[in-house]
Order: structure tokens, then C-alpha cells, then sequence
């Protein structure tokens, strides 16, 4: 299995664009199963064989092929550090994350971005490269149910890393997790992010002087599950540490604060 793996990724490297595609395509097939699969494809050098197909103008090539055989491999921790210390290879999938073919492909980048910001060390490198926190917020905005929350959990990871604050807070990625907060979907980790976030004091008077993520967290307090619930209520208590009288008394007055309140304590 390891000499087939090896094989197919001098394909890659040699052959024209219709068996590179092909290639890809088995790599991504051997790669959906198996912690030694991945550690072998990655190992027989397909990293750098595959992110060089991500600039493909073949959307199959790029989306179904080489850029979700490069996530199945991430799955493996010891090649999350392999993929994000190759040359090029991340800034690359934020290339795919902005300017994919499909919205399939642009999916695929969030959630291998999500794979890697597990590893607190890559966290920072994400942030910082050109266009990432910012695909990230767009996707958030506008994307299917899937891409928001590939996109969500990658912005919730990055939130963990105390330098990320300020990019957060740059490429709109603080608005579009307080707008999140209307999903249902992904308002438990949106909720999360934000409560991260506001232990900066920029940022949380920044998402303090948006009324509607008030109200948005408030209402999470009465419809959520418990866990969203519980980040609900947390972002509040560090809205209110951070963001004075004038945030506590905008949302001590809002209507249904002081029932819910009296609900949560039975």
C-alpha cells in the first residue's frame, strides 16, 4: 500500500493534468480511511504533489480531489504540522478559501483550516496569513449550513490565541460572529468567539456598542440549548465586566432579561 501511495504521487508530480486529477482522486479516496493511510500518502511526499493542483482550473481537480485529500490527511495530527510547515501549502488553501471554483471548494478550505487551528502553534500563522480571517468571516456571512460552521469552529479556534484579537477585529470577523449569533446552527459557537473575544478591551467595546448582539445573546438565554445557554450567558458577563454601567444597564432593561434570569435560577 505505501509503494501504490508513493507511486501516485510521482503521477501527480510527472503526469498531465488529466492523470494528475486522477492520481489526486485515488490519494483522496486512500486518505478518507485510516490513520496509516494518511501518515503514508504524507510521508511518500503527496503534500507538496497536491497543493500545487489547488490553482487548477479544473473545479473537480481542485475541490473533489486535491484540496479534500489534503483535509482527509490533516485528520492525522502528526501531518497537521507537515501540511503547515510545507512551503506555500497554507497560503495556498486560503487562496482556495477566497477564490475557489465552487462553493464546495471554498468549504473545503474552511474546514482544512479548522483542522489545523486545533494545533494552538499553527493559530497564530492562520491569522496572519493574507485573507484568512477575512474568507473566514465571508463564509460565515454568506455561506450554506455546512461552510458556516466549518467557518465558525475555525473562528472559535483562532479566538483561543491571545494575539488574535486585533485581526479578529480588522477583517469584520468580530461582526460576523455577533450576527452568527441569529443561526441557530452555529450560535454556540459564535457565543464561544465572542466570549473569548471580549476579554480585550477594544474589542469588547466594539461588540458592546452593537445593540443587536445584546439582543441576540439575551434571546439565545430563552431559546438555546443548554451549552448555548451557558456561552450566552457568559459573553454577557464579560460584556458587562468589560463594557461598563452604560452595557449594564442596556441590558438590565431589556424586557425579557429579569424573567429569564428568574427562569435560570429555579
Amino acid at each position: 500500500m505505501q509503494n501504490c501511495h508513493v507511486k501516485l504521487t510521482l503521477f501527480i508530480i510527472d503526469a498531465s493534468k488529466e492523470v494528475k486529477a486522477v492520481a489526486a482522486r485515488e490519494l483522496r479516496l486512500m486518505a478518507k480511511t485510516g490513520k496509516e493511510n494518511r501518515s503514508f500518502i504524507a510521508e511518500g511526499g503527496a503534500i507538496p504533489a497536491l497543493y500545487r493542483i489547488f490553482r487548477s482550473t479544473n473545479p473537480v481537480a481542485q475541490e473533489n480531489d486535491a484540496l479534500t485529500a489534503i483535509l482527509n490527511i490533516s485528520i492525522h495530527d502528526e501531518n497537521k504540522r507537515k501540511i503547515i510547515e510545507e512551503n506555500g501549502c497554507l497560503e495556498l488553501i486560503v487562496y482556495v478559501l477566497r477564490y475557489g471554483l465552487t462553493t464546495e471548494a471554498r468549504e473545503n478550505a474552511a474546514a482544512t483550516l479548522f483542522s489545523l487551528s486545533a494545533v494552538h502553534d499553527f493559530k497564530k500563522m492562520i491569522v496572519d496569513e493574507h485573507g484568512a480571517v477575512a474568507a473566514l468571516a465571508d463564509l460565515l456571512m454568506q455561506g450554506s449550513p455546512r461552510g458556516k460552521k466549518d467557518a465558525v469552529m475555525a473562528l472559535f479556534n483562532l479566538s483561543t490565541h491571545p494575539e488574535s484579537w486585533s485581526q479578529m477585529l480588522n477583517m469584520e470577523a468580530v461582526s460576523s460572529l455577533a450576527g452568527a449569533l441569529r443561526d441557530e446552527i452555529i450560535a454556540e459557537e459564535a457565543a464561544g468567539a465572542l466570549t473569548l473575544l471580549m476579554r480585550h478591551h477594544i474589542l469588547a467595546q466594539t461588540i458592546t456598542s452593537e445593540d443587536t448582539a445584546i439582543t441576540n445573546l439575551v434571546g439565545l438565554m430563552k431559546r438555546g440549548t443548554p451549552k448555548v445557554k451557558e456561552n450566552a450567558i457568559a459573553a454577557l458577563q464579560e460584556m458587562c465586566r468589560r463594557g461598563g454601567l452604560n452595557v449594564i444597564q442596556n441590558v438590565a432593561k431589556m424586557a425579557m432579561f429579569s424573567g429569564l434570569i428568574e427562569t435560570i435560577l429555579l
